[in-house]
């Protein structure tokens, strides 16, 4: 099994991850803190970017969530096959 193929692409999967950690935490630093509640013609602009901002940081959110998911059922498969793969070849 060629090890370092699978430790490249954990290692790429873990940058993306990393990458929209750092994302999430960037659009929760330039998210508005103040909730507009108002039917006001003047906060319709607030409240429109205020909802189009928790819809992209709950999808950046999941999508990160994926890719842990992702991330740890490959490395427990490969760590699967690794044992799999030993256990045969010293029973021989």
């Amino acid at each position: 099994m060629n090890w370092t193929l699978h430790l490249i692409l954990w290692g790429v999967i873990v940058a993306i991850i990393v990458a929209f950690f750092l994302y999430q935490r960037w659009l929760e630093n330039h998210s508005d803190r103040y909730i507009h509640l108002h039917g006001d013609t003047r906060d319709a602009k607030f409240l429109e970017a205020q909802s189009a901002q928790a819809k992209r940081m709950d999808t950046v959110a999941k999508v990160k969530n994926a890719l842990i998911i992702v991330l740890i059922v490959y490395v427990l498969a490969v760590a699967g096959i690794g044992v799999y793969m030993a256990w045969n070849n010293t029973g021989g």
